[in-house]
């Protein structure tokens, strides 16, 4: 009958709790969250991994397409320097002095080169074939002083000779002569056609005789570059190291007039400034076209100094990485979505087991909270689950006697800790009467009153007094542990004088400083705010932070004790240059008992209530107390007290 009862509360337990907290919505929560959250982190994941792998496919075909275009026109530059050279060269090593064979060879050349809009060559005074006085102001091919300068040139569309200009002033022409290096030209607008100049130094015998080289017309490079498509609407243009424009699809009014620096975009000044020392790269930028979101690549025509520049507006570039990105969510929601459904299944096969091992549970706990460890859980459940209550009976097998047996030592230590306290406050108690007349005898002999005594006996009786007083302080010190262990100290709140307590203190104590052959310096202004504090409780505060700071302070050191007044508070400081404290030893020196070491307890003595003590009473003052020290820098003492 008993077990039929057992098992009707045990149901209605379990009723109670499963109507209290849903256990079954919980559990699918937390697997189909759980399942989610791994689900969505992983597809995360793909996405973000997938996307960006695309995303640098597409960088790297702009740069990839960039280069290629940048690295053709960088061919077709060498190859028309190539021809500058060789016409130099050519010229080097001429001895014939024939007029009419050179212009033959540079016509030749002109001809074989549809690339070419010039071919020419000028020779320094008479550095030809020293006849220039024979042909002064004869046409076509010298100038008015007869020096041999022929420009051969198709502008126009007809091939045909003429003196070259202003040889002697323009920088293209006299730059080589200076440099005895070969000379690109910046691109320079000539009778309506944009050229850019490849000029080689003749030298003979280590002197500069003249110069030889060809003129390219750039309008080809527009042509190319104007039908250069990168995606769906990406397009590109060119630009020399100083960022002139030598092409653009739409704007042909730009060209060798407008430079990347009048667009007055810091992307496109950073881009013009890479250009001009010949780096590649790409920048995000407004397009200046288009006003469109564009990524610009850019890539160095290292022979010109010329740079080819693709241009591509950025949601067209990344069309293909955001139509990627959206299918794989889509196909993540699914996967999401069915995963959930997986995990409901799964949360709900397990459900009922659960529940009657949770409500089980419940009530076995229910009763452990009241202090019934006899209750046992149900072990006709599932095979899979049967472990569960098997092992929680276990436990509470080694509970019960666990308990038991802490119950029959807890009420030994009650009775142990309850005559320890008697013992201390009754030893305090007993230890006191009797040491307050050992002291009054012996400061009435001490002081004469009983009988003059000689200089020796007045240096043991002054020991005595001083060790009666630390034997006393020791003793109260006991005495205050155990009233605070039993939560029976009494403060006595008066009005009192900071001021009054310091000096007294200082009197108390001025006899074992000098014995100890130490310095006291007092730092205390005259005139305090008075302070609402228990007086004697302070008094044995300031006690036991400088007899701390007497006894770890050698022979001929300096003890300052200072005061001052801050804005709410009144702080006090005990200061020593004795032997420190290490850092990191310093927040156990408030702890009951506590030594740095048992070497410091033999050496210096002391039970390591002190500073205990002074943090108990200073936190009744509702105050603040701390230490500041360093080994062998000394060691101060803050205490700051609400006025």
């Amino acid at each position: 009958m008993e077990l039929t009862y057992n098992q009707r509360d045990f149901s209605r337990v379990s009723d109670m709790k499963m109507d209290d907290v849903p256990l079954k919505v919980k559990l699918i929560l937390y697997i189909g969250f759980t399942v989610l959250i791994v689900m969505a982190a992983t597809t995360a994941i793909i996405i973000s991994t997938t996307t960006s792998q695309h995303e640098d496919l597409a960088y790297k075909k702009s740069i990839e397409k960039a280069s290629n275009y940048a690295n053709q026109f960088n061919s077709d530059m060498q190859s028309n320097m190539a021809i500058a050279r060789t016409i130099a060269s050519t010229l080097t090593v001429y001895n014939s002095s024939d007029r009419e064979e050179v212009n033959a060879f540079l016509r030749e050349i002109l001809i074989d080169n549809p690339n070419l809009i010039g071919t020419y060559t000028a020779f320094e005074p008479n550095k030809f074939d020293g006849r220039d006085a024979e042909f002064v102001n004869v046409p076509p091919d010298q100038d008015s002083t007869g020096r041999f300068v022929p420009y051969w040139n198709k502008i126009g569309g007809t091939m045909f000779v003429e003196p070259l200009l202003e040889y002697e002033t323009l920088d293209y022409y006299q730059l080589p002569k200076e440099l005895e290096e070969e000379v690109l030209t910046e691109p320079y607008l000539y009778q309506g056609e944009l050229i850019a100049s490849y000029v080689v130094p003749i030298m003979r015998d280590g002197e500069f005789v003249g110069i030889g080289g060809v003129d390219v017309s750039l309008n080809y490079i527009d042509e190319i570059v104007s039908n250069v498509t990168a995606f769906e609407t990406g397009y590109a243009f060119t630009t020399s190291n100083t960022g002139i424009l030598l092409s653009h699809p739409v704007h042909k009014e730009w060209i060798g007039s407008k430079t990347l620096d009048d667009f007055d975009d810091p992307e496109i000044a950073r881009m013009a400034d890479d250009i001009l020392v010949g780096k590649g790269g790409h920048i995000e930028t407004i397009d200046p076209s288009t006003g469109e979101d564009a990524i610009i690549f850019y890539e160095p025509v290292r022979t010109g100094n010329y740079s080819f520049i693709l241009v591509i507006p950025k949601e067209d570039m990344l069309a293909d990485v955001t139509a990627l990105r959206n299918e794989l969510i889509l196909i993540s929601s699914l996967a999401l979505i069915f995963m959930a459904g997986a995990a409901y299944l799964v949360a709900m096969s397990i459900t009922r087991p659960i529940n009657e091992i949770v409500s089980n549970f419940a009530y076995i706990s229910n009763s452990a909270l009241k202090g019934d460890l006899k209750r046992r859980a149900e072990t006709d459940v599932e095979v899979d689950f049967r472990k569960i209550p098997s092992g929680l009976n276990d436990i509470l097998d080694s509970l019960q006697t666990y308990s038991d047996e802490l119950e029959e030592a807890n009420e030994e230590l009650k009775s142990l800790d309850q005559m320890k306290d008697a013992f201390l406050s009754n030893v305090s108690h007993e230890l006191r009467t009797p040491l307050t007349s050992i002291k009054g005898y012996t400061q009435n002999v001490y002081d004469g009153t009983l009988g003059d005594i000689n200089d020796q006996q007045k240096i043991s009786l002054g020991t005595v007094l001083r060790n009666s007083d630390r034997l006393r302080r020791l003793v109260d010190s006991l005495l205050y542990v155990s009233q605070a262990q039993a939560e029976i100290i009494e403060y006595n709140f008066r009005e009192c004088q900071l001021t009054e307590i310091m000096n007294n203190t200082v009197m108390d104590t001025v006899m074992l400083i000098e014995a100890n052959d130490l310095h006291l310096e007092k730092k205390i202004p005259s005139e305090f705010p008075s302070i609402v504090a228990d007086k004697i409780r302070l008094t044995d505060m300031l006690n036991n932070l400088i007899d701390n700071a007497i006894k770890f302070t050698p022979a001929g050191g300096v003890i300052t004790l200072g005061a001052y007044e801050e804005e709410k508070h009144l702080h006090i400081t005990v200061s020593d240059n004795g032997i420190g404290i290490p850092e990191d030893l310093i927040p156990n020196l408030f702890s009951k008992f506590y030594q740095i070491d048992s070497s410091i307890r033999r050496k210096y003595g002391g039970t390591g209530l002190g500073l205990y003590i002074c943090k108990e009473i200073v936190d009744a003052h509702s105050g603040e107390i701390w230490i500041e020290s360093q080994p062998h820098h000394g060691t101060t003492v803050h205490v700051r007290l609400p006025k």
